[in-house]
C-alpha cells in the first residue's frame, strides 16, 4: 500500500493543531482541502483516525498508531533533505578509506586532517588493509569510498590515478656510521649491517610485503644478501627497533620525521621508488563529498609546508618543471 505523503502531511498538521482550521493555515491549504486529504487516508487505511470533540480534533488509537509512523516519515524525509544539502554544501558527511600500511599511518592522517580543516563536518575513517586486492575489493563493492596503495595493476571498474611519488630511504639508530658518508649508500654497504625486514600480518603471511618485495629486489639487483635477524609487521615497529639499537632499515621517506633525534637518515644508490595510487570506482553514483576529497588528494594541496617533502609523481614534476619554464 502506497500512501499519500500530502495525505500525511495534512493529517500530521490536524493532529498537532487539534483544528482543521488551524492546519489548513499553517499548510497554505483550504480547510476543506486538509479535511478531504484526511478523510481519503482514513478510507485507504480503513479505519477512523479522528474525533471531533467540540472544538478540538483528537486521535483515535489506530490515530496515535499512524501519527508515530507519520512522524518518523516527516523526519526520515528531512533528514534525506538535510543530507542532501549538507553534501552539496560539504558541511557534513562521511569517508571511508582503505589503504596500505604506509598511507594509512603516515599519509592519509595528514591529508585528512588538512581536509577537515576546510570542512570540518566531514567524518573521515581509515582503514588500514591487509593487502592491496583488500582496498581493490573493497572500493569495487562500495565497502569503501576510495582507497590508496602502490598498485597501478589494472581492475575492472576501478580507476587508479598517481598521485604520490615516492622514494625509499635507510635509517639507522642516532650517530649510525652510515649517516656520516658523504656519500650514497649501496646494498653492498648494508651487506654487514643487521637488517630489519618489514613482514607482513599473521592474516596474509605467506605474502611478502609490496616494500619488502622492491627493497629485496634493489639488493638482488646488485647481487647482494641482506643479514636479516629480526621481522617486524608495523612500520612504527620498525622504527623503534631500529632506534633501539636493533639494526638497520629501508622505509618509505614519508614514514620517517626528519628531524627525530634518535634516528640517523641515510641516502640510498639508485633508491627503490614507486608512486601512491588514488583508487575510486569509475562507474556510478559518489557523493560530493568523496568527489571533493578525490580532488583535494590529487591537486597536493595538503601537502604544503610538511618537512618530509611530499613530491608528486616523475611525469607531474616534468610538467610542472616544463610549465615553470
Amino acid at each position: 500500500m502506497e500512501l499519500n505523503s500530502q495525505a500525511l502531511v495534512c493529517f500530521l498538521a490536524v493532529a498537532e493543531h487539534e483544528s482543521y482550521t488551524k492546519a489548513a493555515a499553517s499548510l497554505t491549504l483550504s480547510q476543506p482541502g486538509v479535511h478531504q486529504h484526511v478523510r481519503k487516508l482514513e478510507a485507504q487505511l480503513r479505519t477512523k483516525l479522528v474525533e471531533q470533540h467540540g472544538k478540538r480534533v483528537v486521535l483515535t488509537e489506530h490515530g496515535r498508531v499512524v501519527y508515530q509512523f507519520a512522524r518518523r516519515w516527516q523526519d526520515d524525509e528531512s533528514d534525506l533533505v538535510r543530507y542532501l544539502r549538507d553534501d552539496v554544501s560539504l558541511d557534513q558527511g562521511q569517508l571511508r578509506i582503505a589503504a596500505g600500511t604506509t598511507a594509512a599511518e603516515f599519509i592519509i592522517p595528514t591529508m585528512a586532517v588538512a581536509f577537515q580543516r576546510l570542512h570540518p563536518g566531514i567524518h573521515i575513517r581509515v582503514y588500514a588493509a591487509g593487502t592491496n586486492d583488500e582496498v581493490d575489493s573493497g572500493v569495487a563493492a562500495r565497502s569503501f569510498d576510495l582507497g590508496i596503495h602502490s598498485d597501478s595493476t589494472p581492475r575492472p571498474g576501478l580507476e587508479k590515478a598517481a598521485f604520490l611519488a615516492d622514494t625509499l630511504i635507510g635509517i639507522g639508530p642516532a650517530g649510525h656510521r652510515l649517516s656520516k658518508l658523504r656519500r650514497a649508500i649501496t646494498p653492498q654497504d648494508l651487506a654487514s649491517e643487521p637488517f630489519i625486514h618489514f613482514g607482513p600480518s599473521e592474516a596474509v603471511r605467506v605474502r611478502i610485503a609490496p616494500i619488502q618485495t622492491l627493497i629485496n629486489e634493489w639488493f638482488a639487483a646488485a647481487g647482494v644478501e641482506s643479514t636479516s635477524r629480526l621481522t617486524v609487521g608495523a612500520l612504527e615497529g620498525i622504527k623503534h627497533a631500529v632506534r633501539d639499537g636493533g639494526g638497520v632499515a629501508i622505509v618509505s621517506r614519508y614514514a620517517v620525521d626528519p628531524d627525530d633525534p634518535r634516528l640517523a637518515i641515510f641516502r640510498l644508490a639508485s633508491p627503490p621508488e614507486r608512486c601512491f595510487y588514488l583508487v575510486s570506482r569509475d562507474r556510478g553514483w559518489e557523493s560530493n563529498v568523496v568527489r571533493a576529497f578525490r580532488e583535494f588528494v590529487i591537486s597536493l594541496d595538503w601537502t604544503g609546508g610538511d618537512p618530509r617533502g611530499f613530491e608528486p609523481p616523475r611525469t607531474e614534476r616534468k610538467q610542472a618543471n616544463a610549465r615553470a619554464i
